[in-house]
């Protein structure tokens, strides 16, 4: 089955993108990120509410979301954004990262749909 260059370059991209992401939890930032959330032995504190959670019970979070709320933007900025500094995590308790995700992913689809309205209105 033939592929049509848009159909490739989407594949490409999710494959990269994955590829990226499973990189990304080697990095040295991410480890000592989590390391310095450590209260005690297997315990972290939320930087959102405070609580102190297993670590089964955290998520390591980027500051700045990895695809920005305004959408996807370069290659370069998602790169930065993924494999940043210490200072460019948190780590926040299953709840705080839910609703932060959430919120997030509204944002984008906001965005989204206001990007689609004005490029419908252009002649």
């Amino acid at each position: 089955m033939n592929k049509t260059k848009e159909e490739h370059d989407k594949e490409l991209k999710s494959f990269v993108i994955a590829t990226l992401r499973r990189a990304s939890y080697r990095w040295y930032s991410r480890t000592e990120a989590l390391k310095n959330a450590r209260v005690s032995r297997g315990l972290y504190k939320c930087e959102s509410c405070g609580a102190v959670e297993k670590k089964a019970n955290v998520q390591l979070d980027h500051i700045s979301p990895i695809v920005p709320t305004t959408g996807w933007d370069t290659w370069d900025g998602f790169i930065n954004r993924l494999f940043c500094e210490i200072s460019g995590y948190q780590v926040l308790c299953s709840v705080c990262h839910t609703v932060k995700t959430r919120v997030e992913g509204e944002l984008r689809k906001k965005n989204r749909q206001e990007t689609k309205k004005k490029l419908d209105k252009t002649p």
